[in-house]
């Protein structure tokens, strides 16, 4: 980046670098930037405005040499390198996730705001803090995931709060606190979930459906699916709840809402085997979980074993942190009770 400027301060301060054509006007918001990072935390954040790199700031020189794989140490030439792989990183997330933005369009829940892909023991997050402007932050090392995402949602508040715009509530991490108790009454009578079993599952179907039956619920995760491509599918949902009926005032039924989430499914498992390959070369690791945020709600994928996934969706953005949590008990479910292994045909085992 011979056009990029480092600017350097005293007293270890982050790592910051701006391009050519950002001028004094941004120095507000990238210490805003600098400020975010902690070594618990956000490690890197980077600016663009569509797709084009603007400024970053990181404190990749302050962490342990091993740390997410070896990306912390003393500042050098492989520093540099590596800060530059963060920012072309940046560049594709800006691509790959606009396109992918494209295709939630199809739910009818709004735009996308924030994606968290965690990747081995670290993650990458891409925010928008308006429609052509985005943020890319990354925490290194498994602790720091939750805090590194928790900071990103912050920096995008502070950012809009700076230029007048309302908080989007990103995670919803300003209202998991404070979310209303929901009051049941005599008309509006819980339904059991919705079911759906597809393919050829042998004898495993029941308890991986009995999982996903058990992890939705009006107040957090609406949907609830594993996917074994080849073999079929599972899902279980409350979207015939009384309580959600208000997110089916559109378009959109209930039976094409359950359609184009399967169809999602599908499409985000390819997208994620290509984030993989461009992931490979930035961060150590697997992309094992991806988060998108939109602005109704959000979806949650997350790989498994033998080229499976699950994949649940929540419709109301104020429970999107609870949805995470539950989505997050589930996989512990699935993998503790061994109920994904041998879902597949009996003829297959």
């Amino acid at each position: 980046m011979s056009d990029d400027r480092t600017v350097t301060g005293t007293g270890a301060p982050p790592e910051v670098r701006r391009a050519s054509h950002v001028t004094d006007d941004s120095d507000v918001f990238i210490d805003l930037c600098a400020n975010a990072l902690s070594e618990t935390g956000l490690h890197h954040v980077a600016q663009y405005r569509w797709g084009v790199f603007g400024y970053s700031a990181d404190i990749l020189d302050r962490l342990p040499e091993a740390q997410g794989g070896g990306f912390g140490g003393p500042g050098g030439k492989e520093q540099d390198t590596r800060r530059e792989r963060f920012v072309r990183l940046g560049r594709q997330l800006h691509y790959v996730l606009g396109r992918m933005d494209h295709v939630l369009r199809s739910v009818d829940s709004g735009k996308l705001i924030r994606s968290v892909l965690q990747v081995g023991d670290g993650a990458v997050f891409h925010y928008y803090f308006r429609a052509d402007d985005c943020l890319t932050g990354v925490s290194l090392g498994a602790d720091t995931v939750d805090a590194g995402d928790r900071a990103m949602a912050e920096l995008v508040g502070a950012f809009r709060r700076e230029i007048g715009l309302p908080s989007m509530n990103p995670g919803s991490f300003d209202s998991e606190s404070s979310l209303p108790v929901v009051e049941r009454t005599p008309l509006a009578v819980a339904k059991e979930p919705h079911r759906v079993v597809d393919g050829d599952w042998g004898t495993t179907e029941p308890e991986l459906l009995d999982h996903c039956v058990a992890s939705v619920s009006p107040d957090a995760l609406h949907y609830a699916g594993y996917d074994a491509p080849g073999t079929g599918r599972l899902s279980a949902d409350v979207f015939n709840d009384p309580q959600l009926s208000r997110f089916f005032g559109g378009s959109l039924t209930r039976d094409e809402r359950r359609t184009r989430y399967t169809e999602l499914g599908e499409r985000l498992h390819y997208v994620v085997a290509r984030l993989n390959q461009s992931l490979r070369a930035v961060m150590p690791g697997r992309l094992s979980r991806v988060v998108l945020d939109v602005e109704e709600g959000a979806l949650f994928y997350v790989d498994r074993p033998e080229d499976h996934f699950l994949l649940g969706v929540t419709l109301d953005q104020s429970q999107v942190a609870r949805a995470d949590r539950r989505m997050n008990d589930l996989v512990h479910l699935v993998s503790a009770t061994g109920a994904e292994r041998g879902a597949e045909p009996d003829g297959n085992r």
